[in-house]
């Protein structure tokens, strides 16, 4: 009896997602560092919104303005090359899908720009790059030069089809023989129209309409004014989001919001607030939600996550997911395992493992279950909408590909479990990682924001950006069973976790959040001593 309780385990803890991956060329396309000769300090460098500004040092009385900088420094993803852009961009999105979008269009310079060259910078200060993987993905990047005294030309936002690279010595050429037939009256004379135009821009610039510090429910909102989002992500768990107070909010001088404070809005969904004075208006997005009980992993009852009402495995049978202590982290580590030639994924998810009391002898049987996951009731109930999702991790994979991902649903019934015929469960947003490596190399994850560099405990911190409806192209939910809605289990007792897709504007009212050290694991294949090892989940809004 023993022997089968082992191997029921073993084809049991398989509950993660399928597909198990194969690799190519790189994918990765990150522009991780760029420097000019003539910056002034580091550049400020925005990488969710792909943008990098230059403050350059003054421009020297030979000129009237800097024409080109010299690339000396350039670190890209490996195997990656860096390109100018042909042709102008009219408009430069700040989210992860229109970037995507963007740089599946755009058009780019033949030859590959490296240190030592030149770029010539176009007279609106903005120029466009596109970063080119091994396997040609791309990504599309906007540099902005912020020269001393010197205003950008209005217009269109790009002029990169006019820009050029070239060797750092017929940059120096150019300017010397321009500097020659320039008279010094002249460079005085712009210098001097130059800084009239700048004192006039920031003043006009400092009495631009700004929400300076707001609060929801009593509780401080934080403010990215690069992005104009503000956002409380700590509110109680299943706080009813669609009537909160706006109970306090500064204004710039002179502004007028479009929300009053004492009053009740849905922040659950987002509000758009528009500030305004005599000259312009601008439109900040303001959202709230809630994290996750357990959401650190700190507290355990033995070798569960507590509280355990959230978080569950498949330790009733054979412990997989354990407390993992290493200097000052405290984390969950899960282990794929393997006996009598099955292999068991470890995880840890948002769900109920085998709450129709399925026998240990049923379990053992692979023909009877095929997919693991109809052995679980998936999901939880949540109703907040977050824009991403972080945890720090590390993954040894021993060629295994691990699972992290996060879903949101709208059911019209409540556990899977209860399931009717009727019952539809619909996908609301999605995001989803999956490699073979904790830098995430080794095959594409569209979804993935940033993945961090290891810190002290060698944990990395991954980012991930939800995407509502349709998910985006090459998201590892393509290799999935997420969108399987018939069983394949012919047993009464399996459950159907199967979600159609939805057009991202449904309610939520569940959450699904897995983590897998082994991501074929309910089909029962994977990589036995896969560890990967999971901390401080934090959704944001």
């Amino acid at each position: 009896m023993k022997k089968w309780n082992f191997l029921a385990l073993m084809m049991l803890l398989g509950a993660c997602t399928a597909d198990y991956d194969t690799f190519d060329s790189s994918d990765y396309r990150e522009l991780k560092e760029i420097a000019v000769a003539e910056q002034d300090g580091s550049p400020a460098i925005y990488s969710e919104q792909h943008r990098i500004e230059f403050d350059l040092v003054e421009v020297p009385d030979s000129l009237d303005t800097w024409e080109s900088v010299t690339l000396e420094e350039l670190d890209l993803s490996h195997f990656a090359t860096l390109h100018l852009v042909d042709g102008d961009i009219d408009d430069f999105p700040t989210d992860s899908a229109g970037l995507d979008s963007l740089a599946n269009k755009v058009k780019y310079s033949k030859n590959a720009i490296e240190q030592g060259e030149t770029l010539q910078i176009p007279s609106s200060h903005v120029l466009y790059v596109v970063v080119v993987s091994e396997s040609g993905k791309k990504s599309v990047w906007q540099l902005t030069f912020n020269i001393p005294n010197v205003e950008p030309e209005s217009g269109s936002e790009s002029s990169s089809s006019s820009a050029k690279s070239s060797s750092s010595a017929e940059s120096k050429s150019s300017s010397s023989e321009k500097s020659d037939n320039s008279s010094s009256s002249e460079s005085k004379e712009t210098s001097s129209s130059s800084q009239k135009s700048a004192d006039s821009s920031a003043a006009t610039s400092s009495y631009a309409p700004k929400i300076l510090a707001l609060s929801i429910a009593g509780n401080v909102a934080i403010i990215d004014e690069e992005s104009k989002s503000i956002h409380v992500d700590d509110l109680a768990f299943r706080t009813d989001l669609t009537a909160l107070e706006l109970s306090a909010m500064e204004l710039s001088e002179g502004a007028e919001a479009s929300v009053t404070v004492g009053e009740s809005y849905d922040f659950g969904a987002g509000v758009q607030v528009k500030v305004t004075n005599e000259d312009e208006s601008v439109t900040y997005s303001v959202k709230a939600g809630y994290q996750l009980p357990g959401e650190n992993f700190n507290s355990w009852n033995k070798n569960d996550v507590t509280p355990d009402s959230i978080w569950g495995n498949a330790n009733t049978i054979l412990t997989t997911t354990e407390k993992k202590t290493s200097g000052s982290m405290i984390g969950a580590m899960i282990k794929t395992g393997s006996a009598l030639t099955k292999i068991a994924s470890g995880s840890l998810y948002t769900a109920d493992f085998n709450p129709n009391g399925v026998g240990t002898l049923s379990m053992a049987s692979s023909s009877t279950w095929p997919d693991g996951n109809e052995l679980l009731d998936f999901g939880k109930p949540f109703a907040a909408r977050p824009e991403y999702m972080e945890v720090k991790f590390s993954y040894e994979g021993k060629g295994d590909s691990c699972d992290i991902y996060i879903l949101l649903e709208n059911r019209t019934g409540d556990k899977n479990v209860n399931r009717k015929s009727t019952d539809v469960n619909t996908l609301v947003a999605s995001a989803w990682f999956r490699s073979t490596k904790a830098d995430n190399s080794g095959r594409e994850n569209p979804d993935v924001v940033s993945v961090s560099e290891p810190d002290e405990n060698g944990m990395r911190t991954l980012r991930l950006k939800l995407k509502y409806g349709e998910p985006l192209e090459g998201s590892p939910i393509e290799n999935s069973s997420t969108f399987d809605t018939k069983l394949k289990s012919s047993n009464k007792s399996a459950i159907n976790n199967g979600l159609v897709q939805g057009t991202g504007e449904e309610p939520v009212t569940h959450i699904r959040v897995v983590f897998a050290s082994s991501a074929d694991g309910n089909h029962y294949k994977g990589v036995s001593g896969a560890t990967l090892i999971v901390d401080d989940l934090k959704l944001i809004y």
